[in-house]
């Protein structure tokens, strides 16, 4: 069973990339309704894939399960209001316009930077790191791949020093519908510029190889922990993973170190799911919860579309 699910999550839902808002309202009903065992069991499926040990993690923003639940139910009961649902497809529609964008990790990285974003629909202004999270977003925006007729109206935010990481930061004011396209837009970007080039750095034209043989869900776990520290201090093989898991071991830090313990030179991306090592890093096991709850949603989704009735009968 497990195996057949691994397998099925090789490729995203079948279907258009963006769900309507009649299949996001029934992925919602369909999982908020669903008892707290099948979900519990669902997920628990999904994080094995990931390495994610049953149960999940429990502390920090790292966790699966809260007061025996999954946490996503929240969201499931959100997508379930037909109101809710039909502002969250209008959402999707943008970001599944940007090429490469990865529909259901921008959801689960939306729900966990700024919930709020997922069915705000207007044009008010919002500052990008105070309600959204995207601390370099001005200095990103043309980095993106979005056209100047969405970044042409975002505007500076004075550049100011953030008291959680010491570090100056540089966000933008923009519209709050944009919101959910620049998570899609940075998720994409910070992989393609900084995660593929690290594995380059590493192992030039035989890795980008690698990355071609890759799982789906090994590229959705360096997807998210790309968007969330995409660089990293240099790792010291004298010293054991743990021993330098904090701020700053990002995706260069995991890379270094993956290569180091395959002893080769090179890099398998799957590695990061079956390296145990990995998961005392805080980033990783953040990144791997984003990409199981993204995998909960995507399995969701398929198993509607496979009982919906066709949009022609609902006419």
């Amino acid at each position: 069973m497990a195996d057949l699910l691994a397998r099925s999550f090789q490729a995203p839902p079948p279907g258009i990339a963006a769900p309507d808002a009649r299949e996001v309202q029934a992925l919602g009903a369909h999982g908020a309704t669903a008892s707290i065992a099948h979900r519990r069991e669902l997920m628990n499926r999904v994080g094995s894939i990931l390495g994610i040990p049953g149960g999940g993690w429990g502390h920090g923003q790292s966790q699966l399960f809260e007061r025996g639940d999954i946490r996503l139910v929240w969201l499931l009961r959100r997508l379930a209001v037909k109101s809710a649902a039909q502002r969250v497809a209008k959402n999707l529609q943008r970001v599944v316009a940007l090429s490469g964008a990865e529909t259901m990790l921008t959801v689960a990285t939306t729900a966990r930077e700024h919930s709020s974003a997922l069915t705000d629909v207007s044009s008010r202004r919002i500052d990008s790191w105070r309600e959204g999270g995207l601390d370099f977003l001005w200095a990103e925006r043309d980095r993106l791949g979005l056209p100047k007729s969405i970044t042409g109206g975002w505007t500076r935010v004075d550049p100011f020093r953030s008291g959680e990481t010491n570090n100056y930061v540089h966000p933008a004011y923009i519209p709050a519908c944009d919101q959910m396209l620049a998570y899609a837009a940075q998720i994409r970007s910070s992989f393609q510029r900084t995660v593929l080039s690290h594995l380059s750095e590493t192992g030039g034209s035989s890795m980008r190889a690698q990355v071609a043989l890759a799982s789906r869900p090994a590229l959705l776990v360096w997807k998210a922990y790309s968007f969330l520290a995409p660089g990293g201090a240099p790792y010291d093989p004298k010293r054991t993973i743990a021993g330098q898991s904090g701020q700053k071991f990002g995706c260069r830090s995991a890379i270094q170190a993956l290569t180091h313990l395959r002893g080769t030179g090179s890099l398998v991306p799957d590695d990061i799911l079956r390296v145990p090592e990995l998961n005392s890093v805080e980033w990783v096991r953040s990144a791997k919860i984003r990409a199981a709850e993204a995998l909960f949603l995507e399995r969701l989704l398929t198993v509607v579309r496979e009982i919906l009735p066709p949009s022609w009968m609902c006419t």
